[in-house]
């Protein structure tokens, strides 16, 4: 999918969401542009993406401009690019209060799905982090599990077994799924977890019932919108926690964002403070809402 076919659905939505009369939407690849604008009527998006840059908005925004009562702005993806606006033109002529509230209440709570929807799908491939698999019994025994070299990515951490023992994340899910495995005729099954998705599929040809358990990082990352306003995170201080939980060390950190890796660090410590974390993996633990019980 391309950015100009993704946008017309997101557009679409937001339109129905707010009662608008008709959208129009606009894609900036490479970010708010530093070029003047071609005509007016570029200059007036231009104008949008560079007021919310300049507030340091947490994307995405919804921006009504003065004077513009009867139009709405959503701005959705990164300031450095991709980013993508949808214009909404009221009905008839005015966003009521009421429009406003249930579209900002609307982008809080899925608002991040579509940002993802415009940067992953579009911009180049993010760095992958690696599934996490093993092999349990029914009893959620761990049989058989990949020996990490090196230091772990945060996810890998909160989700591979460690002494024979399955994650608590995993523990209860991993039964439930488990348990329907043996009760119905499925031979795998799949549940969304925050940044993850958990398979559990049933291994044959072995003499006792064992499975196969795999833990993929998923793309869209819904719950990054939610941490940056729930721990009031800067953009880049968000820019810094998108690649921890990709496992990036500091120097990676440093050379993806043009930054030196000592800038690097520094953000990394102003996130696990603002997120009373005392390292990487109870960082990642926060952002997804984990928290073991007792840390």
């Amino acid at each position: 999918m391309t950015l100009d076919t993704a946008l017309p659905h997101v557009g679409e939505a937001l339109a129905t969401i707010a009662g608008a009369g008709r959208y129009s939407v606009r894609s900036f690849p490479a970010g708010v542009p530093q070029r003047a604008a071609r005509d007016e009527h570029e200059s007036e998006w231009v104008q949008v993406a560079r007021d919310a840059q300049l507030r340091d908005e947490i994307l995405p925004t919804l921006s009504v401009r003065r004077g513009q009562r009867g139009v709405a702005y959503m701005v959705f993806g990164r300031f450095e690019g991709p980013l993508a606006i949808v214009r909404l033109e009221a009905a008839d002529g005015v966003f009521r209060p009421a429009q406003l509230a249930r579209t900002r209440r609307f982008l809080s709570e899925h608002g991040a799905s579509f940002t993802h929807r415009v940067i992953d799908d579009i911009s180049p491939a993010l760095r992958r982090v690696p599934p996490v698999t093993f092999v349990v019994d029914e009893t959620l025994r761990t049989i058989l599990s990949e020996d990490v070299g090196g230091e772990e990515a945060p996810l890998h951490a909160l989700y591979r077994p460690r002494d024979g023992v399955v994650s608590p994340l995993l523990a209860d899910p991993l039964a439930e799924m488990i348990d329907d495995l043996a009760r119905g005729r499925d031979a795998s099954l799949t549940r969304a977890l925050p940044l993850a998705m958990l398979r559990v599929a049933r291994m044959v040809g072995s003499s006792a019932p064992y499975y196969l358990v795999t833990v993929e990082p998923a793309r869209r990352r819904a719950t990054m919108v939610r941490a940056m306003s729930d721990y009031g995170l800067s953009r880049r201080e968000t820019q810094v926690l998108g690649e921890v939980l990709r496992g990036a060390s500091s120097s990676e950190i440093g050379e993806t964002l043009s930054i030196a890796s000592s800038t690097a660090t520094f953000h990394l410590k102003r996130l696990l403070r603002k997120t009373n974390s005392r390292n990487r993996t109870e960082l990642a633990a926060r952002v997804l809402a984990y928290e073991e019980a007792g840390a």
